[in-house]
């Protein structure tokens, strides 16, 4: 999918997004990630820390991205717990 590359722009670049992997996935980025048993911690918890799955599956529509269970973006564990409880 298309994504904004004008610098400044990107979620990583401004602080709010982190990449997370695991030696399990080679520290690469794959979708399978959310099957591993780190990935699959990771999703049960991340909002625990304030963390959302940016681009979640299913939404591909509405967010404009293919699905990456491994880009994380912080919100506040408010938000965070809110999100996941309303998916």
């Amino acid at each position: 999918m298309l994504q904004n590359m004008w610098p400044g722009h990107s979620e990583h670049q401004t602080g709010l997004a982190v990449d997370m992997t695991s030696q399990r996935m080679r520290l690469e980025l794959y979708e399978s990630f959310d099957r591993s048993s780190e990935g699959k911690w990771m999703l049960q918890n991340a909002h625990l820390y304030g963390f959302v799955v940016r681009y979640s599956k299913g939404k591909e529509k509405i967010t404009g991205y293919n699905y990456e269970p491994w880009h994380l973006r912080y919100v506040g564990v408010t938000e965070a717990t809110m999100m996941k409880q309303k998916n």
